[in-house]
C-alpha cells in the first residue's frame, strides 16, 4: 500500500505565503504581531488532532489511514485559518488605535446631592481609589487606545446622586501590546457614598478609610486586590462585600474598631493573624466591645485572602 503523503504542511505554507504576499502589497499592514504571538495555537491544535488520531487507531487497530487528511492536519490547518482571519480582520485598524499614551482628567461637582451611589466598571487595568477630593470626584485616566477612554455619567434626582464610570465595551479584540487602562479616582470625604466596583483583569488599590461610606461592594476578576479601611474616623457601622477572583485579596482593617469578617477562601486559603476564628467567621479583639462595627463578607476564588489588623 502506498504511503499517504501529508498535505497539511504544504497547506500551512501556502496560507502563510499568501499572508506574506498580501502584507507586502499593503505597507501599512503588519499581521505578524498576531502570528508571532499566537503561533503556539497551531502546535496545540495539531497536538490535539494527533491525539484524536491516536485514540481512533487504538479503538480500530486495523483501520486504514485517512485518504486525504488526518485529524491533526485538519486541526493545524484550521488554526492557521483562524490566525489569518484575525489578522485580516484588523487590517483596516487605525494605527493610532494600536498604541499610544493618552491622558484625561475629569471632575464632577456634587450638585447638591446629599448621598451618592457610585458604580465603577473597569474591564481590564489598574484602579487606585482614595479620598481627599474637594469636589465629589477628581479623576485621572491613562490609557493606550482612544477607544478605552472611560465614560463618566452623573445625574442628580432630589437629594440623591448617581455616578457611573465605565470602560467602553470593546467590539473587537486587540492583539499584541496594548489594552492598558489606569484609573486614579479621588472622592470627597464628606459625601455619604454607596460604592460598587466591578473589575476584570488587573490590580486594585482601594483606600476607603477616609470616605463616608454607607455600603460598599467590590467584585474582582483576575488580579490582586487590596482594600484598606484604615485611617478613617469610623462613627457608624459599615457593611461591605468583597468577592475576589484569581489572585490575592488583602484587607486592612483598623484595630480600634470592632471587626467581624465572614471569609471563605474558595480554592485558596485565608490568613488572619491576630483574629479569633470560629468556622468562617473572624473577629478582632475590639469586636463586641465598641459601638461601631465593620461587618465584611469576603469570598475568594483561586488565591489567598489575607486580613491585616492595623493599630
Amino acid at each position: 500500500m502506498a504511503r499517504r503523503r501529508s498535505l497539511g504542511g504544504p497547506l500551512v505554507l501556502i496560507g502563510l505565503g499568501a499572508l506574506l504576499l498580501y502584507s507586502s502589497m499593503r505597507a501599512n499592514w503588519a499581521p505578524w504581531g498576531v502570528v508571532w504571538r499566537y503561533w503556539p495555537v497551531i502546535l496545540i491544535a495539531w497536538g490535539l488532532g494527533k491525539l484524536l488520531d491516536h485514540l481512533r487507531y487504538r479503538e480500530q487497530p486495523g483501520a486504514p489511514p485517512p485518504s486525504r487528511f488526518s485529524a491533526g492536519e485538519i486541526a493545524m490547518v484550521g488554526a492557521v485559518v483562524v490566525l489569518v482571519a484575525v489578522a485580516f480582520a484588523r487590517r483596516n485598524e487605525n494605527p493610532s488605535e494600536r498604541q499610544g499614551n493618552y491622558h484625561d482628567t475629569q471632575a464632577v461637582e456634587r450638585q447638591g446631592a446629599q448621598t451618592v451611589h457610585a458604580q465603577l466598571e473597569l474591564g481590564a487595568g489598574r484602579l487606585e481609589l482614595s479620598g481627599g477630593a474637594t469636589k465629589l470626584l477628581e479623576a485621572d485616566f491613562s490609557y493606550d487606545r482612544p477607544s478605552l477612554k472611560p465614560e463618566v455619567n452623573y445625574s442628580v434626582s432630589g437629594a440623591s446622586g448617581d455616578l457611573e464610570i465605565r470602560q467602553p465595551e470593546q467590539n473587537h479584540i486587540h492583539f499584541g501590546t496594548g489594552g492598558r487602562s489606569d484609573w486614579n479616582l479621588r472622592f470627597n470625604n464628606e459625601v455619604p457614598l454607596d460604592l460598587g466596583i466591578e473589575m476584570g483583569a488587573g490590580r486594585g488599590l482601594l483606600r476607603l478609610g477616609g470616605l463616608a461610606l454607607s455600603h460598599f461592594s467590590v467584585e474582582g476578576g483576575a488580579g490582586d486586590l487590596q482594600v484598606d479601611l484604615t485611617g478613617g474616623n469610623w462613627t457608624k457601622n459599615l457593611d461591605g462585600r468583597i468577592e475576589g477572583g484569581v489572585g490575592t485579596v488583602v484587607v486592612r482593617v483598623p484595630a480600634n474598631v470592632g471587626v467581624r469578617v465572614t471569609a471563605s477562601g474558595g480554592l485558596g486559603s485565608v490568613n488572619a493573624p491576630g483574629f479569633e476564628r470560629d468556622g468562617d467567621v473572624y473577629t478582632n479583639g475590639a469586636y463586641g466591645k465598641l459601638p461601631v462595627t465593620l461587618e465584611l463578607n469576603i469570598e475568594g476564588g483561586v488565591g489567598t485572602i489575607r486580613l491585616e489588623s492595623v493599630s
